[in-house]
């Protein structure tokens, strides 16, 4: 088990030089709206590659109060036996700031591959509360996000197939082209786009698999399974494998249309993730919000049960202001995941009380 002891931050976002301790399991940061709680998480999620759940630009990370141009954020984390010192800090070059990682004072890429590889985070934001009635691209950046937290080479293969599109679209403008190169690019965008199909369709059958052995509560009643929503899909008889011929066939016959509407009109990019009630054929999104964090909270539970027991990760989970719409079998998913999961979990609030369910399962650090 991985898990955070401490992290201390200097100049970084309302912070000028604050230090906290954590514990391995259950973590609460409780404070007042506008202190500084979500700012915290930010901080931890910032150890993973890339730029941090809210995915700011470094510029923005920076405290300007004593006219430093830099942050820091130092934290000892800790790895079967092992201690690892941990930094963070802004590198500015030419008018461009860059985020720089220091694993025990080295910068060898291999080291900060080895430590990377021994993180794995999941994510609740507020804004999830309403997942299954928001954008079609929220629920598939949940999706995507939980394949990452397992492949951590799943966000190139995004990039590669956005990448794909662009191009496509630049040459389709052209009222003239090179019908080898355009052959070429949508080779890539149905090899690319395949794969990301298959890897969400994996996804979804894991979670599904999962959620359909939990047994956390004889109370609760939410059996539930997810489903991609993609044309592509739907004339597929099986949807755990794919046709990338019909892909292909279907990107040349759009290329007028795309090059009208801009951008590309089927494939992974489109697709929508929704579900629905086992008992009932009842869909997600016509849950209460209450249930729908239920929803997420089984979910995120099933992910975790995945990477302890198939990937030999064990995760660690940010809840940010997690406790509104939390009713009893919410709380009692809470502790599901903090007693029986072995998992370190930072949650924030902005009233101790609202984590009195917790008894003294809890570290709490108080943010004034």
């Amino acid at each position: 088990m991985g898990y955070f002891q401490s992290i201390s931050l200097k100049n970084y976002r309302n912070f000028l030089n604050s230090s906290f301790e954590f514990n391995e399991r259950c973590n609460v940061i409780v404070g007042k709206n506008g202190s500084g709680k979500t700012n915290i998480l930010e901080s931890i999620s910032l150890f993973e590659k890339g730029r941090g759940f809210r995915k700011e630009k470094i510029l923005n990370l920076i405290n300007f109060q004593n006219n430093d141009l830099n942050f820091k954020i130092h934290s000892k984390f800790y790895h079967n036996n092992n201690d690892y010192d941990v930094q963070i800090f802004n590198d500015k070059k030419i008018e461009k700031n860059s985020k720089k990682i220091l694993i025990n004072d080295s910068s060898d890429p291999s080291s900060l591959k080895h430590f990377q590889n021994l993180l794995s985070f999941i994510y609740f934001l507020p804004e999830m509360e309403r997942l299954f009635v928001s954008s079609p691209s929220m629920r598939r950046n949940f999706i995507d996000r939980l394949i990452y937290t397992n492949n951590k080479n799943y966000n190139s293969l995004i990039n590669r197939y956005k990448n794909s599109i662009i191009e496509r679209y630049k040459i389709l403008k052209n009222p003239v082209f090179d019908k080898d190169w355009i052959d070429q690019l949508e080779k890539n965008i149905v090899i690319f786009g395949s794969e990301i199909y298959q890897k969400r369709l994996e996804q979804i059958k894991i979670i599904n698999l999962i959620l359909s052995k939990l047994n956390i509560s004889k109370q609760f009643s939410h059996k539930f399974l997810l489903k991609i929503n993609d044309s592509l899909l739907e004339n597929n008889p099986n949807i755990y494998t794919f046709d990338q011929h019909l892909f292909s066939l279907e990107l040349k016959k759009n290329r007028k249309i795309d090059c009208i509407t801009g951008g590309c009109g089927i494939g992974p990019h489109r697709s929508d993730i929704n579900g629905y009630k086992i008992d009932n054929n009842f869909n997600i999104n016509q849950l209460s919000t209450g249930q729908q964090k239920t929803v997420i909270l089984l979910i995120i539970i099933a992910q975790c049960k995945y990477l302890i027991t198939q990937s030999n990760l064990s995760p660690i989970i940010l809840l940010d202001e997690v406790c509104s719409h939390l009713d009893n079998e919410n709380r009692e998913l809470l502790m599901y995941l903090i007693d029986e999961l072995e998992v370190q979990v930072f949650m924030t609030g902005t009233e101790k009380n609202f984590f009195s369910f917790l008894s003294t399962k809890a570290h709490y650090c108080n943010i004034t």
